[in-house]
């Protein structure tokens, strides 16, 4: 069995992590699988356990804003002055930065075999004492099995790993609900977002008015991906059932077109209340960010159900508040009606 350990238990899940165990913890954004980072046997087993393809490199995990000096390689002062800045402005908080990585600090199982590594300080009391607690940064990569929903519950985590890793750090459910932006900063040609998050590049822009930020660089026609960040190259998020993702516009069609036994709608509210008192639906709430909040749960709410059901989820607008719970989405859907 899984241990599931309390706050007051901090100390005891830090001795599991320091011997090479397996500790899911909380974090503003869902809940991560624990290993240290400096135990590339530990790295292994977090990608055997999920199922992980060897090449989705893992994002670390540190407790103060000032360590991610201890691990990456030389800046220009250029872009030192960027992460002292945006670290100041954004940390403790959902954002992952791509650095140069510091040789010999971390093996290649953490990093995929790139020269570059993704840093992040998560914005939980618990997780951050758990890290100083194991007196070394953790990787993190969502704590669910490769492909399946991102878990936002401790219960979402026994669901995918009970009896397969040592413990989960107790918690309420999280509070944004998705995993963090990740933003590059190793690319001498701009500064990129990798995967959207809570913060958007008006944000970032928002507090630091010299940045440009780009959402996405153009590979060269013929290009393998050898992904910098998690998210960026495989399908992901998907429960074991038919996922459409339909558009307002189209939703009632697709729902009325659809067998409404086998069928739940997953929407918010203001279209959830436009369908039949006897439809089958699943409430995302009242906007964007309460729907981004809601998504991963709507995903596992089905899941593993006897009778085999599609979900019907609306997908939301292409503006740039929406972009994180459209990424989401969209890896997750078999079917994209716009």
């Amino acid at each position: 069995m899984t241990e599931v350990y309390q706050g007051k238990d901090i100390e005891q899940a830090a001795q599991v992590l320091k011997h090479g165990g397996l500790v899911a913890f909380p974090t503003e954004t869902v809940f991560g699988l624990g290993a240290i980072a400096n135990n590339e046997t530990a790295v292994k087993s977090v990608y055997q356990v999920k199922g992980r393809p060897s090449d989705n490199p893992l994002i670390v995990h540190i407790a103060k804003k000032t360590d991610w000096k201890k691990y990456t390689a030389s800046l220009t002062p250029e872009r030192e002055q960027l992460v002292e800045q945006l670290t100041a402005l954004f940390w403790p908080g959902p954002l992952t930065l791509v650095l140069p990585v510091k040789a010999g600090v971390f093996g290649p199982t953490v990093t995929g075999g790139l020269e570059t590594v993704g840093i992040r300080m998560p914005d939980h009391s618990d997780t951050l004492k758990l890290i100083e607690a194991t007196g070394f940064p953790l990787v993190g990569p969502s704590a669910n099995l490769s492909g399946k929903p991102s878990p936002t519950t401790v219960q979402h985590v026994l669901h995918d790993f009970d009896g397969k890793i040592a413990g989960v750090l107790d918690s309420t459910p999280t509070r944004i609900g998705v995993e963090s932006t990740v933003l590059d900063l190793s690319d001498p040609d701009g500064l990129f977002i990798l995967r959207p998050g809570y913060y958007t590049a008006k944000m970032f822009e928002a507090k630091i008015p010299t940045l440009t930020i780009r959402t996405h660089k153009p590979l060269p026609s013929g290009t393998i991906l050898h992904p910098k960040a998690p998210g960026m190259k495989y399908r992901h998020y998907s429960p074991d059932l038919n996922v459409m993702a339909v558009s307002g516009e189209h939703f009632l069609e697709q729902y009325r077109a659809a067998d409404p036994d086998t069928t739940v709608a997953v929407a918010t509210d203001a279209l959830l209340e436009q369908l039949p008192t006897t439809a089958t639906t699943y409430s995302l709430g009242t906007d964007a960010m309460s729907a981004t909040h809601q998504l991963f749960s709507a995903l596992r709410a089905y899941d593993g159900n006897p009778v085999e059901q599609t979900l019907i989820v609306e997908l939301l607008p292409d503006v740039e508040g929406n972009q994180a719970y459209r990424n989401r989405l969209m890896k997750a859907a078999s079917t994209v009606i716009e």
